[in-house]
């Protein structure tokens, strides 16, 4: 059947499928690889514990090399040897030794970083011509998920939780060595460097509206799962089993990013922001109505999904594709410091703290009214200047 050889299918679906089979293969793998931990078994200290932790950190840096690297040249052998790095975790992990701890932790910090989101959105801006809100969204219903290989053992399969994780993240990476480089379109070669493109006019001006939606939509998912973890709280308190709606949780994200990246193929990212503003406004309305719980949540699910998805649509659309993983990399740093701030408002009584001790309807309904209002303002002041600089 000729027909169906994958040399006749359209490069788009090529890349598309590569791609959400490698980040199904290598989620469900490094989701346990990092559940693997030593720490328990060893016994550590406070101190040895905060140094195993700063390596993961130290290790996720390199995700400065990774933007780089695939804003140069094809990413096939990066991403490979970061599922090899990401493989050796769990086999360092059996030691009862603190140095391969340490180094089990670092070594899946450097190889997240090799083969994380970041590095998969990139190559699917870059090699992807139509669909891309589609692929963004199917990538984040699988980073968003974190089944775990280890999960399959009711399945009554034998093989070690850690074995089986390392199996499945480097036929991930095999996946990628052996497809991309030949799935790939991504340009690459001559063209303006990254500082000539930052003194294109209006270039700065428009990474750091980029930066603000982002941000603000950022900060309006870490309200909303501080609101789900209320709703848990209550959850708990009258004895609920959990297990099945954290992963109603995820799910209801995961599908709510794809359905938001589907629409972003046929309209505006900055129009579906909007959008979902005045969707969490009813989340907080439903608060008031009876069962608004219920209603509050799912519409909250919805909404997640698409304030993760659509700010990667509307870099796609505004950011220079030549050097989109540096520039990425820089705007989601800004909404991680955002959140960051969000959370030490949040603990001090500077941002939610005020209405922790007296949690009605009426606070969370004015945290979410004023960040939809401020998502809309942010969204609403696009730059008028040219929309993306190739």
């Amino acid at each position: 059947m000729a027909g169906m050889s994958p040399s006749t299918w359209h490069p788009d679906f090529r890349l598309g499928l590569l791609l959400v089979v490698a980040a199904l293969f290598l989620d469900a793998g490094s989701s346990s690889i990092w559940g693997e931990s030593s720490s328990g078994r060893l016994d550590l200290t406070a101190v040895q514990y905060g140094l195993r932790t700063a390596a993961g950190g130290l290790g996720a840096l390199f995700a400065v090399a990774a933007a780089f690297w695939v804003d140069r040249g094809p990413p096939h052998g990066m991403m490979a040897a970061g599922t090899v790095f990401l493989a050796l975790g769990p086999l360092l992990a059996l030691s009862d030794s603190f140095v391969l701890a340490v180094t089990h932790v670092f070594l899946a910090g450097v190889g997240g970083a090799f083969v994380g989101s970041l590095i998969f959105y990139a190559v699917a801006v870059k090699g992807y011509a139509r669909f891309k809100g589609t692929l963004i969204g199917s990538l984040g219903l699988l980073f968003n998920m974190r089944w775990g290989v280890g999960a399959v053992a009711v399945w009554g399969i034998s093989i070690p939780p850690q074995w089986l994780a390392a199996a499945t993240v480097l036929a991930g990476g095999a996946l990628l060595f052996l497809l991309l480089p030949r799935w790939f379109t991504g340009r690459y070669g001559d063209g303006l460097t990254l500082k000539e493109t930052l003194a294109v006019p209006g270039a700065k001006l428009t990474m750091a509206w980029v930066a603000a939606v982002y941000l603000v939509a950022s900060i309006m998912v870490t309200s909303g799962a501080t609101r789900l973890g209320w709703v848990t709280f209550k959850l708990e308190q009258v004895g609920a089993g959990l297990d099945s709606d954290f992963r109603f949780i995820a799910l209801a994200g995961g599908i709510g990013g794809l359905l938001w990246g589907m629409a972003a193929d046929y309209f505006p990212a900055r129009w579906l922001l909007i959008a979902l503003a005045a969707l969490s406004l009813l989340a907080g309305v439903s608060l008031w109505l009876p069962g608004g719980d219920a209603t509050d949540v799912l519409i909250l699910l919805v909404v997640r999904g698409g304030l993760v998805s659509l700010p990667w649509v509307l870099m796609a659309d505004y950011l220079p594709m030549r050097h989109f993983a540096k520039l990425a990399l820089v705007v989601t740093w800004v909404g991680s410091m955002g959140i960051s701030l969000v959370l030490l408002g949040r603990s001090l009584g500077l941002y939610w703290g005020w209405a922790i001790d007296a949690w009605v309807t009426d606070s969370f309904m004015w945290i979410i009214l004023a960040e939809a209002a401020v998502l809309v303002v942010v969204v609403a002041v696009r730059p008028r200047i040219q929309e993306s600089g190739g």
